[in-house]
């Protein structure tokens, strides 16, 4: 029997229903990686001047880390040009293709506040706002939304990724129909997905997040609508049908930590993902884009996360590495500057630019986030039964360096411990 990874055994004391399936890597073999590309160029040839504009196309294109400068420019026109055109003239627009394109433009690091084509601009995010509050009217009247829970699902996703307040009422919804029907709404693996990427991006907005905590149990509806979603697992890895698969797996993976592990082996579903491709299971633009984002291991939620931030206050940040364990002790210390609302991860970044002599450092990139091997050289061990455990002060952190969120003039001590 193989000595346990260190990151299983600290999420055993964390959670401890976590089994063999929460250490497990989850990514694309190298000898597999050029199917992934094949699948992105195909989706990328449907993009061209006479083709409407698919913004989950454009998405999925900057998830995957696309390097087609051409079509991802005429798609991000092509959007702003149609999105102008349709509420300039209140052409049919619903609320879901306006979260689409609100995170669409928003993935290529365009401002959906401002949106401007042909001399008009428009606010997509006001006009998100103001559909999904029709949404939640017509919820409010008739016990439905004026389209789908879907459709509301990404209005509460696309509006908590842009820090709407208007999020938390959508978010609510969702949560309160889930509560009600027991089953988790008019149920489909897709709306199930969408909805559990929006409560989780919801459980991270504190203003949100105690609101449905105490009134609506936001953590506890991310769990069951995950479960309902495992439920749908076929033996192949499958679950719900294969175009299904490629979103239920983007909500698992941003949702780790709400179900047990062991209920999901993302290596088994990317392998039956993988498969499909030389069938052509694919080749449907629409079809692509949702399975693009799972196999390069992103979410929907990390749309806009490479952008630079525009007027975004600075934090400052000290950080120090500690090392009384095992070789020569060390304890180095640095002050950063990142903007306002970066995570952990930005901050050890920061202090590598700086001073890569003592701060650099190595990650995994494990199914429940960026986990930290090495830090100024000294690797974690299974045979010594060491880690490098992350503190705040003098309390040890429940997230991860790839989602805590360090506060202004907060001191962050990464020490090398046991366990």
């Amino acid at each position: 029997m193989s000595p346990l990874n260190p990151l299983l055994v600290i999420a055993l004391l964390v959670h401890p229903w976590f089994g063999v399936n929460a250490a497990e890597q989850c990514s694309v073999p190298e000898s597999q990686k050029s199917l992934v590309t094949a699948l992105l160029n195909q989706m990328l040839h449907s993009v061209s001047p006479n083709t409407a504009p698919n913004p989950s196309v454009l998405i999925a294109s900057n998830l995957a880390g696309s390097q087609d400068v051409n079509a991802e420019s005429l798609l991000v026109e092509q959007l702003k040009q149609d999105a102008v055109n349709r509420v300039s003239k209140d052409l049919p627009f619903t609320s879901g293709e306006v979260a689409l394109y609100v995170l669409a433009l928003r993935s290529s690091c365009e401002d959906p506040t401002k949106v401007s084509s042909q001399g008009q601009s428009v606010n997509l995010v006001h006009v998100l706002e103001d559909k999904a509050k029709q949404e939640l009217i017509n919820i409010e009247k008739y016990h439905t939304p004026l389209t789908t829970y879907y459709q509301v699902a990404l209005d509460a996703m696309a509006l908590c990724v842009e820090g709407s307040k208007a999020a938390g009422p959508a978010g609510v919804a969702i949560v309160k129909a889930v509560k009600d029907s027991q089953l988790g709404f008019p149920f489909s693996v897709d709306t199930g997905a969408v909805a559990v990427l929006a409560l989780t991006c919801l459980s991270g907005m504190k203003a949100t997040t105690d609101m449905a905590k105490s009134e609506f149990f936001l953590e506890d509806t991310i769990g069951v609508i995950s479960k309902s979603i495992l439920e749908r697992q076929q033996s192949d890895g499958t679950i719900g049908n294969i175009y299904s698969t490629g979103l239920a797996a983007q909500a698992l993976i941003a949702a780790w930590q709400y179900y047990p592990p062991e209920l999901w082996s993302c290596t088994k579903t990317l392998a039956k993902v993988l498969s499909e491709i030389p069938e052509g299971t694919f080749s449907i633009p629409i079809s692509a884009s949702q399975v693009l984002p799972f196999l390069k291991g992103k979410t929907y939620l990390d749309v806009g996360k490479s952008c630079a931030p525009e007027n975004v206050p600075s934090i400052t940040v000290d950080y120090t590495i500690v090392n009384d364990l095992l070789g020569d002790s060390f304890k180095f210390s640095i002050q950063v500057m990142v903007p306002e609302g970066s995570v952990l991860l930005d901050v050890m970044e920061k202090a590598q630019e700086t001073n890569a002599k003592e701060f650099s450092f190595k990650t995994e990139t494990l199914p429940q986030g960026v986990y930290v091997t090495t830090i100024n050289g000294l690797a974690d061990s299974v045979e010594d039964k060491t880690y490098w455990q992350f503190f705040s002060g003098t309390k040890p952190l429940a997230q991860g360096v790839g989602s805590y969120k360090p506060k202004d003039k907060e001191h962050i001590l990464a020490i090398y411990s046991k366990y």
